[in-house]
C-alpha cells in the first residue's frame, strides 16, 4: 500500500499496527536521522516486541546533526545491535528509510521518506510504499534487504561503527550529535531573534483526521452533538494551529472521585489549544516521571451540551483515583504537549516530582475562575519553569 501521509495515513500508525501483529520476529529500522519525539512514539511497542522474544536492530545516521545523543541513547536500550554510518564527505548523506519486519515465511517492509522523528511518524507530509510479502516472494525480498543490511553494517567499512556507550559520549564529545534538550534551548533562542520581525505570510495551515490503532475503540458511545462554539473553532483553527505560543498547556487537575480518567477541559481550551470539535479523533500519548513512556492511545472529543464541558479520557489519570492529594494546596499538575495537529503527549505531576514546584507556584498565582487554573504557554516559558523538560 501507498502511505500518504498525512493526507490518507500516518505511518506511524502503519508502522505499530506491523509490530503489534505478532507475525515477525525481527525488526530493522535504517533511517537517516532519530529524535526522541520518535522514538518516543514507538518505543512501549519496541520493549513489549522485545519481551516477546523479537530482535530489534538500527542503522542511523548522524549527517548535519539531525540525531541527537537522547535518541541513539535511547535506542541502545531497546534493540539488541545499533549501527550509526556516517561519511566525513560533506557532499554524502546516510539518507536511508527503511522499516523491516520478518518472520517465519513473512516480510513487511515500508520504504519511503519517513525519518524516525515524529514529524517522520505523523506529521510530515511523507510518502511511503508499505509491502507486506509472503512464501516464497518473502524469501526473496528478505534476501535483498539482509544483503543491504550488512552493506551497511559492515565494521570494515570507514562509515560505519557499532554504537556503544563509549562510542555514543566520543561522537557527543566531537560534535557530532548534540543533547535534545541544548539543542531545543537553540531554537528558543533562534526564535527570539527573529520575534517581532513581520513576514507575509504566503501559504496556510492544514489540519488533518487521525485513524484508528489497530484493536482500540473508533468511537465512544455517547453521543456528541457540535455546538455554534465547536463550529467556530473549526473555522479559526487554521489560524490557531500554527502558532509556537501554544506548545505545552499546563492545568491544575480536580478530584474526580473514581472517574479520574475522564479530564475536564474548557471549551476555551478545545478551541484555542486542542483546535479540536467535539466527536473529533485524535491521540494521546502519557510519559511518566520516571522517562518511561505510554502506548499510544486513540481519544476522541466528548462535549455535554447540558453543563458544556469538554471531556477527554487519559489512562495516565487514572492513578489520581486513590492517589489525590489531600492539601489542596498540591493538586495534581498535568502538562500536555502539542506534537502536532493530531498528536499530544502528556504527563502528570505529583508534589515531590521534578518540575512540579515551579509549574505549580505559577498556576496558583494564576487568576481563579469557574475552573482550576491553566495557562499556554511556549516552549521558552516552560524551559524558563523547568529548565530539563523531558516531554517531546
Amino acid at each position: 500500500m501507498i502511505v500518504d501521509q498525512p493526507y490518507k495515513e500516518q505511518f506511524g500508525i502503519q508502522l505499530i499496527n506491523a509490530i503489534e501483529s505478532n507475525r515477525f520476529d525481527q525488526l530493522t529500522i535504517m533511517v537517516a536521522y532519530a529524535k526522541m519525539s520518535g522514538v518516543n512514539r514507538i518505543s512501549p511497542y519496541l520493549e513489549k516486541f522485545h519481551r516477546n522474544g523479537g530482535t530489534v536492530r538500527c542503522v542511523v545516521g548522524i549527517d548535519q546533526k539531525n540525531t541527537t545523543y537522547d535518541a541513539l541513547e535511547q535506542l541502545l536500550k531497546l534493540a539488541n545491535e545499533v549501527y550509526v554510518f556516517h561519511s566525513e564527505n560533506i557532499s554524502q548523506t546516510f539518507h536511508l528509510k527503511c522499516y523491516w519486519l520478518s518472520g517465519k515465511d513473512t516480510c513487511w517492509y515500508a520504504i519511503g521518506s519517513n525519518n524516525l522523528t515524529a514529524g517522520g511518524l505523523f506529521g510530515n507530509y511523507e510518502l511511503s510504499k508499505a509491502t507486506l510479502f509472503r512464501g516464497e516472494e518473502a524469501r526473496k525480498e528478505e534476501q535483498m534487504l539482509s544483503r543491504i543490511y550488512t552493506e551497511y553494517t559492515d565494521l570494515g567499512s570507514p562509515c560505519c561503527r557499532k554504537l556503544d556507550a563509549d562510542f555514543l559520549e566520543e561522537l557527543l564529545s566531537g560534535g557530532y550529535i548534540v543533547k535534545e534538550i541544548s539543542q531545543r534551548k537553540a531554537l528558543v533562542e533562534s526564535a527570539k531573534q527573529t520575534r517581532g520581525i513581520s513576514q507575509k505570510k504566503l501559504f496556510g495551515n492544514e489540519v488533518f483526521s487521525a485513524p484508528a490503532l489497530a484493536e482500540q475503540s473508533r468511537r465512544s458511545k455517547e453521543k456528541n452533538t457540535i455546538s455554534p462554539v465547536a463550529r467556530e473553532s473549526v473555522q479559526t483553527r487554521f489560524d490557531t494551529i500554527g502558532e509556537n505560543d501554544t506548545t505545552y498547556l499546563i492545568r491544575l487537575v480536580p478530584r474526580a472521585g473514581n472517574r479520574s480518567r475522564q479530564v475536564h477541559f474548557t471549551v476555551d481550551l478545545l478551541k484555542h489549544y486542542f483546535c479540536l470539535a467535539p466527536g473529533e479523533n485524535f491521540f494521546v500519548q502519557e510519559m511518566l516521571a520516571t522517562g518511561e513512556v505510554g502506548e499510544i492511545e486513540h481519544r476522541q472529543v466528548v462535549f455535554s451540551q447540558r453543563n458544556r464541558n469538554v471531556k477527554i479520557e487519559l489512562a495516565g489519570a487514572a492513578v489520581l483515583d486513590e492517589h489525590y492529594p489531600t492539601n489542596p494546596e498540591k493538586r495534581p499538575v498535568l502538562i500536555l504537549k502539542k506534537v502536532n495537529t493530531r498528536l499530544f503527549v502528556y504527563m502528570i505531576l505529583l508534589d515531590g516530582n521534578d518540575g512540579y514546584d515551579p509549574i505549580n507556584d505559577r498556576l496558583k498565582s494564576r487568576p481563579g475562575g469557574r475552573s482550576l487554573p491553566y495557562e499556554i504557554i511556549n516552549e521558552n516559558t516552560m524551559l524558563t519553569l523547568w529548565s530539563n523538560c523531558p516531554i517531546v
